[in-house]
Order: structure tokens, then sequence, then C-alpha cells
């Protein structure tokens, strides 16, 4: 892209052994507008998958807009992802990606399931943990047998050792590391922290994933976290709408209760009317909306304010489809223009193109990578915390795993980064952190910021900023709420 610089800068492998060879990593960077340039900051978007080169190359200005146009924002794409080695590959194309996860989906399929509410619901989804639990020791085993050893070099421990040498080869050895990452960029900024203090500059923390459970907890025993404020979020994304004469899905005499009741109806007609069939790549949208492609599509309009109107308009849409018909609503709703059905965790089939980290599922070998050694969850406890969740965090969105969460198959995976960081998160780093959080997170709740900010973690090396407004990260809030405020 015209204005933005690129290259590739080559690491060891293995950091503690560079007899194994180097792999490169791509970086992207926007030049400081000004004669002098103030300052730099290297940005990730997230994930783990998400490229930090496209993200700059895409709205990179944007970010030093926002930051000054004397700065420099540089990013890269972190191991395994995009331009960076290793080359993680899993499947050939959306053909194999269909023939791999389809069997989760149609009549008497885990992708049938309702709220997990009622007996019946929860009996069926009990009897789908054999076929689950074979998906996730086959993607296990494809993965080892695609990738071998080299699914070791992609965890977050090796990714912060590569930032560190990126900032000492662009901007000169001991320089301050400055980094401004969100929701799984929050686990590399705070990792950045414990193993280098020494070096933290500017270092901004939004849309908190919480670091310390991620680092020592078996994925599914904090699951929950995942839609702790996803109610809350949609609540107050309808007292929103309840007031706006711009949301479809409100009519005159409409109040947040009143809209609640209408998607729950929704959500139960489509799980009711749902005639098994599976979407595929050529559907172009064209498919049966089930209760979980319904549930997922909510939840993920939450993230960004760019969205906010699409729930209005599929909502609204859905509504007048289902009064008017008695079919199984195998057609695009009319004003429905977004991609449906997948959150940035999600398992389940895509209605687009697939993205190159979907079609590697690079983001398992990162996040299972870096969990815990787990020789004793089985499928089952999977599937019962999910009900758990269900009927006592998120009754609309708890159901959505364990088909929609890449923790639900951790363990199964067998491979762990050659390098962890299973410890307490409270070493002082040298610097104060800036740590933003969001009321209405869909997805990392805003007390896993204040945890980080607190006293038992970073606590006086941290600044708590807490906006009331719905969205993930700062950088994607919209505030049907209130305003923001400074809690420490």
């Amino acid at each position: 892209m015209a204005g933005t610089d690129c290259c590739r800068q080559r690491v060891p492998l293995d950091w503690a052994d560079e007899s194994k060879g180097m792999i490169p990593i791509a970086l992207s960077r926007v030049p400081a507008k000004t004669p002098q340039r103030e300052g730099y900051m290297f940005f990730n978007p997230g994930g783990p998958g998400g490229s930090g080169t496209e993200f700059v190359q895409n709205l990179g200005p944007i970010i030093q807009f926002i930051l000054g146009r004397g700065m420099e924002i540089i990013s890269w794409d972190p191991r395994g992802i995009a331009g960076s080695g290793p080359n993680i590959t899993l499947f050939s194309g959306e053909a194999d990606y269909d023939a791999f996860w389809n069997p989760l989906y149609g009549k008497g399929h885990l992708g049938a399931h309702g709220n997990l509410t009622i007996t019946s619901d929860v009996d069926f989804i009990m009897t789908q943990v054999s076929a689950f639990d074979g998906i996730a020791q086959s993607l296990n085993q494809k993965m080892i047998e695609r990738n071998g050893d080299l699914l070791k070099y992609v965890g977050t421990c090796a990714v912060v050792r590569d930032l560190v040498y990126l900032v000492d080869s662009v901007y000169g050895q001991g320089t301050d590391v400055n980094l401004y990452g969100i929701s799984y960029g929050t686990v590399i900024a705070t990792y950045l922290t414990q193993m280098f203090p020494d070096r933290v500059g500017r270092v901004i923390i939004d849309g908190v994933l919480d670091p310390e459970k991620y680092g020592n907890n078996i994925p599914m025993k904090w699951a929950e976290a995942d839609v702790y404020d996803v109610d809350f979020a949609l609540k107050s994304w309808t007292e929103a709408c309840a007031g706006s004469k711009k949301c479809p899905f409100s009519n005159q005499n409409d109040t947040s209760s009143t809209l609640l009741t209408k998607i729950d109806t929704i959500l139960n007609t489509a799980y009711e009317r749902y005639d098994g069939s599976i979407p595929t790549f050529n559907d172009s949208g064209l498919f049966t909306w089930s209760y979980d492609s319904v549930a997922n599509s909510i939840q993920s309009n939450l993230y960004q304010a760019m969205r906010s109107d699409d729930n209005g308009q599929m909502l609204a849409a859905l509504e007048q489809y289902q009064s008017n018909s008695n079919s199984t609503q195998k057609v695009v709703p009319p004003n429905i223009s977004i991609p449906v059905g997948r959150s940035p965790y999600s398992i389940m089939p895509l209605y687009d193109t697939i993205p190159p980290d979907v079609l590697s599922n690079i983001a398992f070998a990162v996040f299972c990578g870096d969990a815990v050694d787990d020789g004793s969850t089985t499928t089952e406890d999977v599937f019962k915390e999910t009900v758990r969740i269900s009927q006592s965090t998120s009754r609309i969105f708890g159901s959505l795993f364990p088909i929609d969460s890449i923790r639900s198959l951790c363990h199964k995976w067998t491979s762990r980064a050659v390098e962890r960081l299973p410890q307490k998160i409270n070493k002082p780093p040298k610097n104060v952190v800036l740590v933003l959080g969001n009321m209405g997170d869909p997805i990392t709740p805003y007390y896993s910021a204040r945890r980080l900010a607190s006293s038992d973690q970073l606590g006086n090396k941290a600044r708590l900023v807490l906006l009331k407004s719905i969205g993930h990260s700062t950088r994607e809030s919209f505030s049907p709420i209130d305003k923001s405020e400074s809690v420490s």
C-alpha cells in the first residue's frame, strides 16, 4: 500500500538454540509525517492469527492520526502468521476445511443445539460428546502430521522475544519497547512486562485477555470469561435501539425488555425450524439460520462500532421473515450484507472466503500450545461446563461453546510451546502501563482489565481507564451507555 514501508527480518526459530535455523518475520510501517520522528508505536491487532502488517497497511494511518503525525506506526506478523515463518499448514482450501468441520452440523448434530436451558436440549448436546471428541483428536493429529515440531515454536514467549529483537534492529540496541496490544495482543504486551520489565516503554493494553489465567489455567477452566459481559452488552444495545428512530428492529412502543423478548422469540424460532441443512462457501449466504448462527451473529455484531447497526437490520429482517413464513428460512433476509456466523474465536464454517490464518488454524497452535498441560479434562467435562455456563452466566451465548471456541479443543492438544509463562503476573515494569477496558466488551470482560491493574498484578505500575461503552476493545467501542472515566 502506498505510504507504508515493508521488510523482513530473520530471527532464530528457537531462541534457546540458534542452531535450529532462522525464520523470516514480516514488518510493515507507516513513517512519521513530520521532518523529525517523535516516536514510534508497535501495534498488535489480536488473534491469535491477526496479521499486523495487513492491519498497518489498512488502518495504520488512522492509528497515526490518533497518536500523532510524528509517531511512526509499525507492526509485524507474529510467528506462523501471513508473511512470517515458520510455515504452519492444515487445510488445503475451502473444500478441505468444509469436509473437516461439516460433520458438526446438520439435524441431529452439535450445530442444531439450542440455549441449553431445557432438559431435552441438554440431553441432546451430551449425545454429541463422542463425535466432538473425534473431531478434537483428529485436529490434533492432522496438525502434528503436517507441522511436527514447528508447532512448538509459535508460542507467545517466542513472539515477545521476536518483538524485542525487532525493536533493537529497527530503533537501536536497548531502546524502550513501545507496544499497543488489543485482545490477544494484550497477552503479548503483558508477557513483555514480565519477561523484559526493564525494556517497557509506552505500553497500551486494550481489551484484556486475562494473561495470568491464559498462562496458568486449563483453557476450559476459565471459559466463562468469554461471555461474562456479553449479556450486558446486548442489553445495553437494546436500550440504545429502543430509544432510536434509526434502529429498524424497534417499534414506537418498544423497550429494552420487549426487544430482548423479541430476540428470544427469533432464536427459539430458528431453533425449532432448523432443518439441518449445512451451508457451504458456494451458498453466497443462502443458508438455514440455526440458533447457533443467529446467536453467533448477534455476538459478532457487538464487537465493532462499524457493525452496531447490523444487529438491528439482521434482527428486523429475521423477525419479518419468520412472521411471514413457516419455512426453514433458507434465504438471505433483506438488507443483510454481512458475513454471518463467526466470531474471531469461532471454529464454525464461514460463509465467504476463508482467511489464511483460519486455513492454517494457527490460533489453535498458539492458544492451546501456550496453555498448561492438561491430562485430566475430558470432552464430557467440556460439554458439562458449557451447560453450566449457559445456565448460570449467559443464557443466550453460553451454548455457543464448544462449537464456536478455540479453547474447547485444547484438552486434546498435545504440542506445547518450548517456552511458556506459567507464573504470577506481578513483576513491576520500568514504566507505567495504560490498561483500557470497556464495560460492555462481548469477549474480553472489564474485570480482566481491572484484575491486571490491581495490586495483585501490575499495581501502581498500571493506570486503568474504564469506557462505559460496547465493543471489543476501546478502538472498536461505541457508546450507548455513558462516558468514560479513569478509575486508577
